[in-house]
Parts: C-alpha cells; structure tokens; sequence
C-alpha cells in the first residue's frame, strides 16, 4: 500500500487489515483500518498512528510522501493501541516531532509506552498553526476513553474524528461515494453497539458540536471518509445515542434436537 491523496497535501498514511476477523471479541467480517492522515504545510504533521505490528508499514507509506524526520507535529487523538502501537516507533523515526495530546492521553501513553515522547498538552479549543492551516481540539472523553478528542482542520473544513463515526470495513476506496454506502452504515452501527453504546447518552452533545462545524469531510480511524453522507451518519448517530427503537421483537434461541427451534419459529400454524 501506498499514501492516498484525500485533498490537495493532504494523505492517507494508514493501513488495511483485511484478514482481521475478530476485534474486541466482536465479529468484523469485512476487515479493519487503522486510518493515519499526513498533512504537508510549512509545518508538517501526522494525526493518528497505527497497530504496533504495522509500524513499519506506516512508515513506508509516509516515506513516499516526505521524510519522517521532517515530521514537526504528531497528533494523538486516542492512545488506545490500535491507534497508539506504531507511536515508540515513531517517536524514533520523527526525532524532531511534538506529540500534541490531551493530559489523560499524556499519562497513558506514558503508562503504556514509558517516558519516551516530547509531548504538548493541548485542551478544548487549543489550537496550532501548519502554515496555511490550522489545528483546532476537541476533548471528547469517554467516546469512548478518557483521553479521547477530535481535531479540526477550519481551512479544510475537515474532522479527523478519532473512533467516532467509524465502521470496521476494510475497501479498496477512500470515500462513502465510492463504495456501498449501506455496508457503511451497518458496519457503523455494529461498531456504536460493540464500543459506544455503553457511553451513548454523551453521543447527542458530541454530533451538536460536529454539526455546529462545516464539514467536507469526518475522517474516522476506522473505514471510510464521509463526504457525501455526512448528515446521514450524523443523523444515525443521533438516533442511537438517544435510544430510538424501531417497531420489532427479536427471538432469541439455542437448540440442539430442533425442539426449540420448531417452537421459536412458529408464528401459530398447527
């Protein structure tokens, strides 16, 4: 794989997991991303490392683009492992690298990597300057770790949004437009229901906060872009963080003999 045009000086760098099968005890049948984004400006910045034994993957995708050594800015938007695993390398590969990170993420990373980086506490509203553009924070926490945040480029009108709005689905394509859009869908709301769903009732004042951006595109680490769906992944996410049920009753059973499923598939006939 190589880095992947998503606007002008602006690269996907991540990798594609499509033999990943089982993530977090949960079935992901079409795969998994670990989504990465390089931005080339006067300053230049990575936002989001990778699984650990993918680093060097990574490290060739950024290779094809600058050096790493130019690196000036690593955002970390989630230290969680499969974003943070490729970060110790890293660390090594971008010597002159500040890592720009919340004070939760600061102190795990350190937990969960040592005392090895030359990081910047950023906080709600921080912001840096690349050159032409700009980095704007966003503390989430507990969407779904207490160290999570999204990061907002203003000049692009992009969010790179973390594991929000993510799906496990692997694709030859970058973009909502250029794939089926419902396999998107479904493998969104399977991602809400296994890592979000616990901590929905903070989900409706994350997407008033999205929706408050002008938005071209969400940017997830896991999956596809959204672009031409923005306001329908929105629109879900609402409707799941609020609770909303459809009109259905669901059947659950286990059968060894056929018994019990002769009695749970009968709607009253005989």
């Amino acid at each position: 794989m190589k880095a992947r045009t998503i606007a002008n000086d602006i690269y996907e760098v991540g990798i594609r997991d499509w033999t990943l099968h089982d993530f977090h005890g949960f079935a992901t049948p079409r795969g998994v991303t670990y989504n990465s984004f390089l931005i080339m400006d006067e300053k230049i910045c990575l936002i989001d490392g990778v699984k650990a034994p993918f680093a060097g993957e990574q490290l060739c995708n950024i290779r094809t683009i600058v050096d790493p050594e130019k690196i000036d800015y690593i955002v970390v938007n989630h230290v969680e492992p499969d974003h943070s695993g490729s970060l110790p390398a890293l660390a090594q590969a971008c010597p002159n690298a500040t890592f720009l990170i919340t004070v939760q993420g600061a102190n795990e990373l350190k937990e969960h990597y040592g005392d090895i980086f030359k990081t910047q506490i950023v906080k709600k509203g921080d912001s840096v300057s690349l050159g032409k553009r700009s980095l704007v924070f966003q503390p989430i926490p507990m969407l779904h770790w207490p160290d999570s945040m999204v990061t907002y480029c203003p000049e692009e009108q992009i969010l790179f949004s973390s594991d929000a709005f993510g799906q496990h689905y692997c694709c030859s394509k970058l973009f909502d437009d250029e794939t089926e859009v419902e396999n998107m869908f479904f493998e969104a709301q399977k991602y809400f229901a296994n890592i979000l769903m616990p901590y929905r009732k903070l989900v409706p004042n994350t997407v008033k906060l999205v929706r408050s951006l002008p938005l071209k595109m969400i940017c997830s680490c896991h999956g596809c872009i959204w672009r031409s769906h923005i306001d329908d992944i929105l629109s879900r996410y609402e409707s799941w963080g609020k609770g909303e049920t459809v009109d259905r009753v669901l059947v659950v059973f286990d059968t060894m003999w056929g018994g019990t499923a002769a009695m749970a598939r009968n709607r009253g006939c005989g």
